[in-house]
This record gives C-alpha cells, sequence and structure tokens, in this order.
C-alpha cells in the first residue's frame, strides 16, 4: 500500500509543479478589459494542491516509515536530517504553499480594483511556487527521491 500511494503522490507531485507555474503565467498576464483572465487556472491549481496534500497526509499519518519512526522519537528526528525532513520541513513547505495559494484567490476577490487583485494574485502564487519548488525532495539532497518513480 505504502509503495503505491508514495507512487501517486510522486506523479501528481509533476501536475502540481506544471499547474503552479501555468497559475503564475497566468496570473502575470496583463489584464483583459480591465478585469483578471484565466481563473480557471487557480482553481484546477488549488485542486491539485488539495489533492496532493491529502496523498502527502496519508503517507504522513499512516503509511510512511519515516515520520512512524519520526513521530516515536521526534528528539531523534529533529537530530537527523532526513527524519527531519520528512517530519518538519517538507510537510511545513507544502501548508505554506496551500496556505499562499489560498491567499492569493482570496485577497484578489476582495481586492477593490482589476490591477490590485492581480498583483495580489501574483506575488502569492509566486511565492507559493518558490516556496513548492524547495520543498520537493530533489535527487541529491539528504533526503532527496528519484525524479520518476516507477515501484
Amino acid at each position: 500500500m505504502y509503495s503505491t500511494v508514495l507512487i501517486i503522490h510522486s506523479w501528481v507531485r509533476w501536475a502540481v509543479v506544471f499547474l503552479a507555474v501555468a497559475a503564475t503565467v497566468n496570473a502575470a498576464r496583463p489584464l483583459m478589459q480591465g478585469s483578471l483572465v484565466g481563473r480557471a487556472w487557480d482553481r484546477v491549481f488549488m485542486l491539485a494542491i488539495d489533492i496532493q496534500v491529502l496523498i502527502g497526509l496519508i503517507l504522513y499519518f499512516g503509511l510512511s516509515p519515516f515520520t512512524v519512526e519520526a513521530m516515536n522519537d521526534m528528539g531523534l528526528a529533529m537530530k537527523t536530517p532526513q527524519l527531519r525532513y520528512w517530519a518538519v520541513e517538507h510537510i511545513t513547505g507544502m501548508f505554506i504553499v496551500m496556505a499562499l495559494v489560498r491567499m492569493g484567490r482570496i485577497m484578489s476577490a476582495n481586492a477593490k480594483n482589476a490591477p490590485t487583485a492581480r498583483s495580489r494574485r501574483l506575488i502569492c502564487f509566486e511565492l507559493a511556487l518558490v516556496v513548492l519548488l524547495a520543498s520537493i525532495p530533489w535527487p541529491g539532497m539528504t533526503a532527496g527521491r528519484p525524479l520518476f518513480r516507477f515501484e
């Protein structure tokens, strides 16, 4: 079960990265007739983040041997870089991404005018993209994982 969910989580990551870039590029587009365009990208990006976080929480709280080990001894986990990454750093970064995407959408919807809405959305999405890329376990990192997981 762990392997299957981990493979799904690994592959959904690429959809999330693609949608993060697409939503950020879309947010940077000039206004059309004084209104925001392409808000569907925002919704799809937010949905992908939600699905990815849900799968991640299933791994975090039930299936991952790394987080089970970390939860059994948080003191040891804080001293062990790989355990600390999975127990704290990765999940914190991804929750920040989820919050930034929602903030961008809410602050954009509550803006007084379209240029303000565009800039709020763009700033939040840019920050979310940076945090997302920084929170992925890239190969070569202490807790690095393969770019494409097949088993």
